[in-house]
């Protein structure tokens, strides 16, 4: 993502549910990049 020039606000960061970092797109707007823990119930979802 990097080589593609995405702008990181913060790094990743271990959380209870998994490690999130935050970007900014295009346009400005915020997202979060989530990698959930594998007990976390959402992962099997998103896997």
């Amino acid at each position: 993502m990097l080589e593609k020039g995405i702008e990181f606000i913060r790094e990743p960061k271990e959380q209870p549910y998994g490690i999130v970092a935050v970007f900014k797109d295009l346009y400005g707007n915020l997202g979060d990049l989530i990698q959930f823990e594998e007990n976390h119930p959402l992962f099997q979802r998103v896997k």
